[in-house]
C-alpha cells in the first residue's frame, strides 16, 4: 500500500473518529497543564466527579489472585452481591465462581448479575442460561437480536464495566471479566490484568445506584430499588484521593472517560507511562500525546504482541508510527504466552488510573466504562511496579521499525476497530 493511500484512509479513519467525538470537547487551560488542585476542579467542572475517601485500597494482579478474591468475597457475603461483567461466560475456571454464586443465592443471599450480550460472541459459552437455570437473577445488556443487527447505532453501546459490590462494604473493579481468560494463570494463557478494591461509602452508593438503574432498564419486573442495597462501608480514609469515573451512559458529552484521561494527562509534567495493549490511535489520542510532549513530558506507551485476537494486534500496531511521530516512545511486550490485558497509566509517579477503559474511541465514546484515578502513594507504586515489570520484558520500537506495521491488513483492522474495538 503506497503512502498516499495510507494517508487517505488514515484521514477517513480520523474523520470517523471526529464524527464520533463531535460536540465532545474537553476544555483544558492554555498549554493543557493542570496542577494538583486544578485537577480536582477540572474533574468536578467537566464531569461532576468529586474525590471519595476509602478505608483502604488493594490491588489484585493476575487471574489466580483475582479469582481467589472473587471466591473470598462470595464466601463472606451476608446480604447481597451485585456483579456487572462485560463477559459473563461458563468454563472450567468461571464455573467455580458461578457455582459459588449459585450456592450463595440458595442460602438466601441476594445475587444479581449483569453481563453484556458480547458474551455470546466469544469462544466460551455465555453463562446466562446456566445461571437462570439455577435460579440466579441474571440480565443481558443490549441483546443483539432480530432487526436490531441491521441498525448499527442500536448495537454499538456495550457495557464494558467489570465491578462487584458486596454487602455495601466492598467495591471490586478493574479489567477482569467473569470469564476463562481473566481467571486462568498466566502460564496457561490467562490474561495479565488488574483489579482494585475500595471500601468507600460514597463510591459504593454511586455504583449501587448505577447498577440498579442499568438493571431496571433491562428487567422491568420486579424492579430493584436503591434502598434494597444498603451501604455499610465506612466514611474515613487515609487522606488519599480517589476519583471514580462511572461512564454508565455514553450520551454525556464530554464523556467521563474523556475527562478522566484528559485530566490525568494534563497533570503530567515529567513522565507518563501507559500500559494500553488495546490502543487504537486517532486524532484525539494523538493530540493528547502531542500536548504532553510539547510540555516536555516523556510519554511511553506499552503495547503487546499477544492479545485475544489478531485484529487487536493489527489495529494497535498500525498506530505505532503515528505515536512515535507524535513524540512518544513505544514498547512492545513480546510474550507468546500471556495476553496483556492491563488498562492502566502512571504520571510522574504521583497519580495513576486503573479500570476497564482502553485507550481508543470505543472506550471514550461508545462503551460504558468504570475507572479510578488516585494519588494513593502505595497504589501508585504498585501500578508503577507492574508497568516496570512489563517494560523489562518489552522491546523499544524505533521509528524505522514502526514502518513495517503500515501494511494493508494492519490498516484494515485499525480502521475497523476505530468503532468496533
Amino acid at each position: 500500500m503506497d503512502h498516499l493511500t495510507v494517508r487517505i484512509f488514515a484521514l477517513l479513519g480520523g474523520l470517523l473518529g471526529a464524527c464520533l467525538t463531535s460536540c465532545a470537547t474537553v476544555v483544558l487551560p492554555p498549554g493543557g497543564a493542570l496542577d494538583d488542585k486544578e485537577v480536582a476542579a477540572f474533574y468536578q467542572d467537566q464531569s461532576g466527579v468529586l474525590p471519595v475517601a476509602s478505608e483502604k485500597m488493594r490491588l489484585f494482579d493476575g487471574g489466580p489472585a483475582i479469582k481467589q478474591r472473587m471466591l473470598d468475597l462470595i464466601g463472606a457475603a451476608e446480604d447481597y452481591i451485585l456483579v456487572d461483567s462485560f463477559l459473563l461466560t461458563d468454563g472450567p475456571e468461571a464455573r467455580e465462581i458461578l457455582d459459588a454464586l449459585v450456592a450463595k443465592s440458595r442460602q438466601g443471599i441476594r445475587v444479581h448479575l449483569i453481563g453484556d450480550a458480547s458474551s455470546r460472541f466469544v469462544p466460551e459459552p455465555a453463562a446466562f442460561a446456566y445461571l437462570a437455570g439455577k435460579g440466579v437473577s441474571v440480565a443481558e445488556f443490549n441483546p443483539i437480536t432480530g432487526f436490531k443487527v441491521l441498525f448499527l447505532p442500536a448495537v454499538m453501546e456495550r457495557d464494558h464495566r467489570k465491578f462487584w459490590i458486596v454487602d455495601g462494604k466492598t467495591l471490586f473493579f478493574g479489567g477482569a471479566n467473569l470469564s476463562e481468560l481473566s481467571l486462568l494463570p498466566s502460564c496457561s494463557r490467562g490474561n495479565l490484568d488488574l483489579m482494585v478494591e475500595l471500601e468507600s461509602a460514597e463510591a459504593i452508593a454511586r455504583l449501587v445506584a448505577s447498577f440498579v438503574s442499568t438493571w431496571n432498564n433491562l428487567v422491568k419486573e420486579p424492579a430493584l430499588r436503591v434502598s434494597d442495597f444498603p451501604v455499610k462501608a465506612g466514611g474515613g480514609g487515609s487522606g488519599s484521593k480517589y476519583w471514580v469515573f462511572d461512564q454508565n451512559s455514553v450520551h454525556a458529552k464530554p464523556t467521563p472517560t474523556q475527562v478522566m484521561m484528559a485530566g490525568l494527562f494534563a497533570k503530567a509534567k515529567r513522565t507518563a507511562w501507559l500500559l494500553e495493549p488495546y490502543a487504537f490511535t486517532n486524532m484525539e489520542i494523538l493530540s493528547e500525546v502531542r500536548r504532553m510532549v510539547a510540555r516536555g513530558v516523556r510519554v511511553n506507551v506499552i503495547l503487546s504482541t499477544e492479545v485475544r485476537a489478531p485484529r487487536f494486534h493489527y489495529a494497535s500496531h498500525f498506530g505505532i508510527k503515528d505515536l512515535t511521530k507524535a513524540g512518544a516512545t513505544v514498547w512492545i511486550f513480546d510474550s507468546k504466552i500471556s495476553p496483556l490485558h492491563y488498562k492502566c497509566a502512571v504520571v510522574d509517579d504521583e497519580m495513576a488510573y486503573i479500570g476497564s477503559s482502553n485507550w481508543n474511541c470505543r472506550s471514550y465514546h461508545l462503551s460504558r466504562e468504570l475507572n479510578v484515578v488516585f494519588d494513593d502513594p502505595r497504589g501508585v507504586g504498585e501500578v508503577r511496579r507492574v508497568i516496570e515489570d512489563v517494560r523489562s520484558h518489552s522491546r523499544e520500537v524505533s521509528r524505522e521499525a514502526a514502518r513495517k506495521y503500515r501494511k494493508p491488513r494492519y490498516f484494515f483492522w485499525w480502521l475497523v476497530m476505530q468503532a468496533a474495538g
